[in-house]
């Protein structure tokens, strides 16, 4: 078995992330003009809290934009799982630490990986730009590491 890659590129999301920040720019000018104004009485805080989460926004905006070898690759030797948030090393999983791949949520777009000791990893469709790319993903594993018999 070769290695393959799964980037994560959350083209979705992130439009919708930067949607939200022009709107919440937008909001945050109306509360400041009408803070100047007197208009209102809490015109400041709701400008203040339309700020920050506008900064919220911008912040995940950037995080979530496509990197090099970011995403999840999977080996002869096992996974390699790359944080969505976090700069720190990858997750490296070998086949024996993975106890049982199963699919969760009502819709079943998100992905655990659960461990043979204690643990998991969640990974979910909205990290990639395609559903058939997260389904490939899926039944590449479930091939690799079967569900038990007796699921329910």
């Amino acid at each position: 078995m070769d290695s393959r890659f799964y980037a994560f590129n959350p083209r979705p999301t992130r439009l919708a992330l930067g949607l939200g920040a022009c709107v919440l720019a937008v909001l945050t000018a109306w509360a400041l003009a009408a803070s100047r104004h007197g208009a209102e009485p809490f015109a400041e805080a709701r400008a203040g809290l339309t700020a920050g989460l506008m900064l919220v926004f911008l912040f995940a905006f950037h995080r979530l934009r496509p990197r090099a070898e970011w995403g999840i690759t999977l080996g002869p030797l096992g996974v390699k799982v790359a944080r969505p948030f976090s700069n720190a090393q990858a997750l490296e999983l070998s086949w024996s630490q993975l106890g049982t791949v199963r699919r969760l949520g009502r819709k079943g777009d998100v992905l655990g990986l659960f461990f043979r000791e204690q643990g998991r990893v969640l990974v979910t469709r909205h990290l990639f730009a395609r559903r058939a790319i997260f389904e490939e993903l899926v039944s590449a594993l479930e091939k690799r590491v079967p569900t038990p018999p007796y699921d329910a």
